[in-house]
């Protein structure tokens, strides 16, 4: 009985330890992609905010909403911490005139206004032009608020390939336990060093938080510092007003200065002529989509694994053009066992299918044909690989049944 008692308490120490260790999974996880003197605008969560108490964690809830979860009931997160039914709202809402004129903005709007600062947001703004229009379209298209085009400022400096000290990464900073449902995360494609796939997911994450809580700058506050944490804030706080939230300290210190930093930068760029700056002219960037800045692409679908320098050997298209319409192939050919859409240059769709007719699919490093009595397990123990990326790799969930003759393509081989 002793023995048993013992057993078990070890085991309650390993559970949770094991809580202890998760990090948060909000979307846009530290949001620190770089130091603040490197264009970033958001500065590194403080580690006591990273730490926070787990212990009142476990007592709190069972079952926590996890951050990247997307629950199938709508509704909005009253004041008492309980979910109610979505009584509707004003999408479009212009975040500037309602709370432009706040103090907390007004502090950040200063700081921006400071000759330094106008610089480096002159140079992010010029830099990013060919992604921020077609964000500004995304928003305008998806009816979301208009300053949500300046939030990759605050999360990354518009930087594609940016990746922060807790592992966010690319342009809306997406964390990898938070990709899904919104982007694809495999041993072959990371979209989230996508720009305009990314661009699609970040604001479709933010549209999934309203229907939640109901209220944009719960629902954008909550983008950095996760759903999970942001409803236990409002229990805690009795309140769901953000403005209260940030008065009463009950947010991180990084979410707290989130919004306003947003709408603050958000002032300069759209208003720029009102504050005397030199920034770029918000309103005839419009005049000048062409191609990838109006993100006008033809597309290929790949079923083979090829080098992406073969194809554009083959077809004439640069390799640094092609590579660079397709971020998210990060091991430098599409994916063996899987359909992917090859981006490419308006107007090359034909060249290239020409040019894939005559290239020869790379034979992929491994494979391994099914025999009787094999399992995903036992494949992945005797290549030294995990059950994830085996299915990853292959395009198949983890209870799949494995059909004698089936080739797997196999990631990596133990050493």
């Amino acid at each position: 009985m002793k023995l048993s008692l013992k057993k078990l308490f070890f085991c309650l120490i390993i559970a949770c330890s094991l809580l202890y260790s998760q990090e948060d999974n909000s979307v846009a996880g530290d949001n620190a992609a770089e130091p603040v003197d490197n264009n970033v605008f958001i500065e590194e969560k403080p580690s006591e905010e990273k730490m926070e108490s787990k212990a009142e964690e476990m007592l709190e809830e069972k079952n926590p909403v996890a951050e990247n979860e997307n629950p199938s009931a709508e509704g909005e997160v009253s004041e008492n911490g309980e979910t109610a039914e979505i009584s509707g709202g004003d999408l479009n809402l212009n975040l500037i005139q309602l709370y432009g004129e706040r103090p907390e903005v007004d502090y950040w709007r200063k700081v921006y206004l400071s000759e330094r600062w106008q610089k480096v947001l002159r140079g992010i703004l010029e830099n990013a032009v060919e992604y921020r229009v077609y964000v500004r379209k995304c928003v305008q298209e998806q009816d979301v608020p208009p300053e949500l085009e300046y939030l990759p400022v605050v999360e990354s400096g518009y930087k594609t390939a940016v990746r922060s000290k807790s592992g966010a990464i690319g342009m809306w900073q997406f964390m990898s336990n938070s990709v899904k449902p919104f982007l694809i995360l495999n041993e072959y494609v990371d979209e989230r060093y996508d720009p305009w796939l990314s661009t699609q997911a970040g604001i479709a994450k933010l549209q999934d938080n309203y229907r939640i809580f109901n209220d944009w700058l719960i629902a954008i506050a909550a983008y950095n510092c996760g759903n999970g944490k942001m409803r236990k804030t409002i229990k805690r706080a009795g309140t769901s007003d953000y403005w209260e939230l940030v008065e009463k300290k009950a947010l991180p210190k990084q979410t707290a200065e989130y919004i306003p930093k947003l709408i603050a930068i958000a002032d300069l760029a759209v208003n720029y002529e009102k504050y005397g700056i030199d920034l770029p002219r918000h309103d005839r960037e419009f005049e000048e989509l062409v191609n990838e800045r109006d993100a006008v692409f033809d597309y290929v679908s790949v079923k083979k694994p090829y080098m992406i320098s073969a194809i554009a050997k083959e077809s004439g298209i640069s390799e640094k053009e092609l590579k660079h319409l397709n971020p998210s192939l990060t091991k430098g050919f599409t994916p063996p066992a899987s359909t992917y859409e090859l981006r490419l240059p308006s107007g090359k769709k034909e060249e290239v299918e020409k040019a894939l007719a005559k290239v020869t699919p790379i034979e992929f490093p491994f494979q391994y044909t099914v025999v009787k009595g094999d399992s995903l397990w036992s494949i992945s123990r005797k290549f030294g690989v995990t059950v994830q990326a085996l299915c990853d790799t292959n395009g198949i969930k983890e209870n799949a049944i494995l059909r004698i003759g089936k080739v797997l393509y196999v990631p990596s081989v133990k050493k």
